[in-house]
């Protein structure tokens, strides 16, 4: 027999529509009538990868070469190198981190050892003991090499110190959470080297360093305008800082008060900086309106 089409008969004028085919019935769910819908998937790996896991040789490796010098290095050492067992086994990245860190207090580590599956060595103590030292060493030199910097950041001339500090009270306004990280990164001191060096510059450095710092800023920060950064730079060149935030704009009588006394120390005929001279009457100009 020819096969039989499946294409639904046509519709007779005037009789009645063919019935249709009952859809298959969803199976449903435990709860409730309700059919179940399968969720799709993510794309997610069907297993998860194995957690990495550490030698002690790799956590030996990684200490800084000072580290050699302290007291019971030398013994942990051998210690390390005489247990066959200590070379052996493979620690968490979790387990890492606090020996790494010495986070770990010396009544506790008897507790830690059994938490990771250690074996009660006498490597663990001397390892936290020696790392402890060397994290306390350098946080003191930490905290004196701040305040060495405090210090000598404190020598530098008043009309310099006070717009450092100016500026940094500027970013903490416009910043979301209050904070300074290009002054931080920029402007402020890291190191011994830096504060010397800032202390041998003069005033046309000083003024080219704060225009820089002024651009990142505007950049960094949409509501800082151009205007705004032009006339804060030509308030630190008249030495006429604003006190407060919005600025309160030096008037006209202050700003010809202050540029009279400048120029008479930075007239080149008096042997000031001709490169001063000139940014004192481009920021005269500037807070007065003439350009």
């Amino acid at each position: 027999r020819p096969r039989a089409s499946r294409r639904a008969a046509p519709r007779r004028r005037g009789g009645p529509s063919p019935r249709p085919r009952p859809s298959p019935r969803r199976p449903a769910s435990r709860r409730g009538g309700a059919p179940s819908r399968r969720r799709p998937s993510r794309g997610r790996p069907a297993h998860r990868r194995p957690a990495r896991r550490y030698s002690l040789s790799h956590l030996l490796a990684q200490q800084p070469k000072t580290l050699r010098t302290y007291d019971g290095y030398e013994q942990m050492l051998a210690c390390f190198r005489t247990t066959p067992l200590l070379q052996q086994i493979r620690i968490s990245r979790r387990c890492y981190t606090l020996l790494h860190h010495a986070r770990v207090p010396p009544h506790r580590v008897r507790a830690f050892c059994q938490t990771y599956r250690l074996p009660e060595s006498p490597f663990f103590p001397l390892f936290l003991t020696v790392k402890r030292r060397y994290l306390d060493e350098r946080a003191r030199r930490a905290e004196e090499r701040r305040l060495y910097i405090r210090e000598r950041m404190r020598e530098l001339p008043e009309p310099i110190l006070a717009f450092v500090k100016y500026l940094g009270y500027l970013e903490e306004r416009y910043h979301s959470s209050g904070k300074h990280p290009l002054w931080q990164e920029n402007l402020y001191p890291r190191t011994k080297k830096q504060v010397h060096a800032y202390a041998r510059d003069g005033y046309p450095q000083w003024i080219e360093r704060f225009r820089a710092h002024l651009l990142l800023l505007e950049a960094r920060y949409p509501g800082l305008n151009r205007h705004v950064v032009e006339k804060l730079l030509a308030c630190f060149v008249l030495e006429c800082v604003p006190p407060r935030w919005p600025p309160r704009w030096p008037s006209p009588a202050e700003v010809k008060r202050h540029y009279r006394r400048l120029t008479l120390r930075h007239h080149p005929d008096r042997g000031g900086d001709n490169r001063v001279f000139v940014e004192l009457k481009r920021a005269r100009d500037l807070l007065l309106g003439e350009e």
